[in-house]
């Protein structure tokens, strides 16, 4: 993970190096939810089963940077790391059942990497884009015995956004990644796969 996001970093800065009027941006925003779809199978004392999952979590602030190169009535590159605090649970379903939030659950915690294009008016724009999630799960307090492995993948990225003066711009985006998770206890074990999803809004300020 370290080592994509820091092969990622010196890619923007070179690009911003290379080409003319690219911009370096300063984020801060809140993403008010976290949608976790998950389906698979396990096996359980050597009995087979399927799952389901089906969770919300809350709120989270973020913070990131961005590097642009956006011009007026024309189609802009757009790159950038998006940098999310740790989630909580706030209601979900296991295969069709209620989870009980009042009780200790696993708590997920996911950073995006994005790179596509925007296309600008005269201060309204569009962006449009790959993501890469960095995941990682905080099991459940009391939770023991059990290894779990999280990896997300490749998504999307599709918003609007508009700029209020020439440095600052207030947007709105919704994010994807693929998710799979895996948990491991001696010989029982659950593999799952699906996607996650989290709108953001947020406030950027462009050097």
């Amino acid at each position: 993970m370290n080592k994509i996001l820091f092969t990622f970093v010196c890619v923007l800065f070179f690009n911003c190096f290379v080409q003319a009027n690219t911009r370096l941006g300063l984020m801060l925003g809140y993403s008010p939810l976290y949608l976790v779809i998950l389906s698979g199978t396990g096996v359980n004392t050597g009995t087979p089963y399927t799952t389901k999952y089906e969770l919300i979590y809350g709120g989270s602030a973020e913070a990131g940077l961005d590097l642009w190169n956006v011009n007026q009535h024309s189609w802009g590159f757009i790159s950038g790391v998006q940098i999310s605090q740790e989630r909580k649970m706030f209601s979900g379903k296991v295969n069709g059942q209620d989870v009980n939030t009042t009780t200790p659950t696993a708590k997920f915690q996911t950073s995006f990497i994005y790179l596509g294009a925007a296309y600008k008016w005269e201060s309204f724009y569009v962006p449009l884009a790959i993501t890469y999630g960095i995941s990682k799960i905080e099991p459940a307090a009391g939770a023991t015995g059990t290894t779990t492995e999280i990896k997300t993948g490749a998504g999307a990225l599709l918003g609007f956004g508009y700029f209020f003066s020439d440095s600052f711009a207030i947007e709105y985006i919704g994010r994807s990644a693929t998710m799979k998770l895996k948990f491991t206890n001696g010989a029982d074990h659950e593999e799952n796969e699906g996607a996650i999803s989290a709108p953001l809004l947020n406030l950027k300020y462009f050097f």
